[in-house]
């Protein structure tokens, strides 16, 4: 959605203040916006918000005090990509629908051709309600396209359909208005990115190079795809990923516990993570001083997370293998052994690749026999095109 013009319309509802996640999306998106506000929408949400967000002026009168004395609306039926109704009242609905244009919001609507979407906040009677009913069914008639609000407790404490979709499904919307391929829409994936710390003593620990770009890069893509994603990351430099619930963990046993807890109903399952394949036996409590002797740290071997939760799982699993020799052979042993859809290999020694780089080569195997060679890119490139080869095998 980079340098996309969107409009974002927030209307009346007490899920205003949610627009402001949905704009920060957007902007982290590389998208332009510009945000109008009803009268209404401003007893909830100050524009000062909106505006800190977007860097632009908030659109809030029909006939404001600037130069173009309320021509701003027929200037967007020319520049806007779309326009996002969130959240969106039945007043608006209505309106939108038949054709009402009696102040900025309800003017635009009818004025701009843009593909449109709105996103449902009221209450449950209002949705019910039957002019609310017909409008809806208008909206969509005509190319627009309407979510279904969520079930739950509303701000009126009744249970019912009401509440402003989620966040995702708002994103995913406004992916479909500008027809972005979206194959992983209903389907969730689990990630695991970055490396492991195994305590040594309270300022000690054995881990690795592992910056977490790549299994990042792979969560990243499956969110632009529509996937509902989970994202298991170990210590890293790297911001958390909008729309992804983050869970952080730091030792290879509360990784294999969250991937435990949360791989049974996945459909994808990309273990990226650098797990540590030993960690020490007795890690002191306290800080071990250095003195003139030599000192031993007895090891241990951690947990398989791959062989435990082998058979647990109805996903997909894309493993990856990083090595600095006879990496074709060990990532066929791991293939086997370990009960793997797909091993991705990499190598450690490898200029430009593996760890510490923006960029990566890496070899796919198969379990039905395929194998896939990638050439040195960027990794948010080389995610897309395994997940390109993921999907279409």
């Amino acid at each position: 959605m980079k340098d996309k013009n969107i409009l974002i319309i927030v209307t009346g509802s007490i899920a205003a203040y949610k627009a402001c996640e949905v704009v920060r999306l957007l902007r982290k998106e590389g998208a332009n916006i510009q945000v109008m506000m009803s009268k209404s929408a401003l007893e909830f949400v100050g524009r000062a918000t909106f505006a800190a967000l977007t860097d632009h002026e908030v659109i809030t009168e029909m006939f404001p005090n600037t130069p173009k004395a309320g021509l701003e609306h027929i200037e967007m039926a020319i520049k806007l990509d779309a326009i996002v109704v969130v959240p969106a009242t039945a007043n608006t609905i209505c309106k939108a629908a038949n054709g009402v244009a009696d102040d900025v919001v309800s003017t635009t609507l009818s004025v701009c051709e843009q593909p449109a979407l709105f996103a449902p906040a009221m209450n449950f009677r209002m949705w019910q309600n039957p002019a609310t009913m017909d409008a809806v069914d208008k909206l969509r008639k005509n190319g627009s396209l309407v979510l279904d609000p969520e079930e739950g407790q509303l701000a009126s404490l009744h249970e019912g359909e009401g509440r402003l979709p989620d966040v995702s499904v708002i994103m995913n919307g406004i992916r479909t208005l500008f027809e972005l391929p979206l194959p992983l829409v209903g389907k969730k994936v689990l990630v695991t990115a970055g490396p492991t710390r195994e305590a040594i003593d309270p300022v000690r620990f054995i881990s690795n190079r592992s910056s977490g770009k790549m299994g990042y890069a792979l969560a990243k893509a499956t969110r632009d795809l529509g996937a509902e994603v989970k994202l298991v990351s170990g210590p890293v430099s790297l911001p958390p990923l909008p729309e992804a619930e983050m869970i952080y963990v730091e030792t290879a046993k509360e990784m294999a516990d969250s991937v435990q807890s949360n791989c049974i109903d996945v459909d994808y399952l990309f273990m990226v993570a650098a797990v540590a394949d030993y960690s020490p036996i007795n890690p002191s409590d306290k800080k071990i001083k250095r003195n003139s002797e030599n000192e031993s740290i007895e090891l241990k071997p951690a947990l398989d997370i791959l062989k435990s939760i082998k058979g647990k799982t109805k996903g997909k699993v894309i493993a990856f293998a990083l090595e600095t020799h006879d990496g074709e052979s060990e990532a066929q042993r791991k293939l086997s052994e370990k009960g793997v859809d797909y091993i991705v290999l990499n190598y450690a020694n490898e200029k430009g690749a593996g760890f510490e780089s923006s960029t990566n080569r890496v070899t796919i195997f198969s379990k039905s026999g395929n194998q896939l060679e990638l050439k040195k890119d960027r990794k948010d490139r080389i995610a897309q095109k395994i997940i390109e080869h993921v999907l279409n095998n």
